[in-house]
């Protein structure tokens, strides 16, 4: 007797048992999937904006200028070592990256980043922070003080009529002692272009070759000067010049200048109008407050040191 035909069915065999997912089963769990990883992505995003920003600040009370991280970097290279700059240019190029460039590899260069910070920040520390000498601040202050001095005459100065104008010039000289090498630097400048210029103008070789000479010179010292402002026009002829000017505005102690010309100005005027012009009254005026400033502004800055 035969029975029915066996059906081999192997995908109902498969089926019962190992049920598939439904579709919404697995729609759920690839968006889960991919959720999940913008959410890590954007977190290792903020991390890297917010130890950036860190180490902006830090560079800024450095006197760091610029927009971006890359020019906060250049304003101040001259005081970063070598290693610690290519460190934090390493650090600001991971997060241009990491912001503007949707394929951005995280996996490979975001525990790179996260050393680097931690190690830039340590070494911008030392440099914002440096340890205190006090052994040299109180050898210092033994030199400033010293005893056994006698009496310096040249503090008459301010009291005597007609003299007290060297006391002014004094002081119109103190203000541009520290900027004295890039006035200097300024003045040959000036110098090079007059020779050059009268060179061409009456077909002088000489003129031309000692002006070019001299501009060459201090083309290459302003390349060595030290600068926090300009320092991109470092190696741009003629425009460098900028830099010695730069350098030249920040070291002049600009309030002792104004109060030495103002002085200066009173004191010749005062002596125009008396020797000159025969106004007596006007000129005792002009040289009466030259004269009571002059001794006024003595007795101040002996009490309260001149700031820039």
């Amino acid at each position: 007797m035969r029975g029915k035909p066996l059906k081999f069915r192997p995908l109902e065999m498969v089926n019962k048992r190992f049920p598939p997912l439904n579709h919404e089963a697995v729609t759920s769990g690839f968006f889960n999937f991919k959720g999940q990883t913008k959410m890590d992505k954007k977190i290792k995003i903020g991390e890297i904006v917010e130890r950036s920003k860190n180490l902006e600040a830090m560079l800024k009370s450095l006197e760091a200028e610029g927009r971006g991280m890359h020019e906060l970097i250049s304003s101040v290279q001259d005081k970063l070592e070598p290693e610690l700059n290519k460190k934090l240019r390493f650090i600001a190029t991971i997060r241009n990256q990491a912001i503007h460039e949707p394929e951005f590899d995280f996996e490979s260069d975001f525990e790179a980043f996260c050393i680097a910070c931690e190690e830039a920040g340590q070494e911008l520390e030392k440099i914002i922070k440096p340890a205190p000498r006090k052994k040299t601040v109180r050898k210092k202050k033994e030199k400033i003080t010293p005893t056994g001095t006698g009496f310096n005459y040249l503090f008459l100065l301010p009291f005597i009529p007609g003299l007290n104008i060297i006391y002014f010039i004094f002081i119109w000289f103190l203000s541009l002692l520290s900027s004295s090498k890039y006035i200097t630097v300024l003045i040959l400048y000036l110098l090079s272009f007059a020779a050059v210029i009268e060179g061409i103008i009456k077909n002088n070789e000489e003129h031309i070759i000692i002006g070019a000479g001299i501009f060459v010179v201090l083309y290459m010292y302003n390349i060595f000067i030290p600068s926090r402002h300009f320092s991109r026009l470092r190696y741009v002829p003629l425009l460098n010049i900028a830099i010695v000017i730069a350098n030249t505005k920040t070291e002049i102690y600009w309030r002792l200048f104004f109060i030495a010309n103002i002085f200066i100005v009173l004191s010749i005027a005062s002596g125009f109008l008396i020797l000159v012009r025969e106004r007596y009254i006007a000129g005792a005026v002009l040289f009466g407050i030259a004269y009571l400033g002059g001794i006024g502004f003595f007795i101040y800055a002996g009490k309260r040191l001149p700031q820039k």
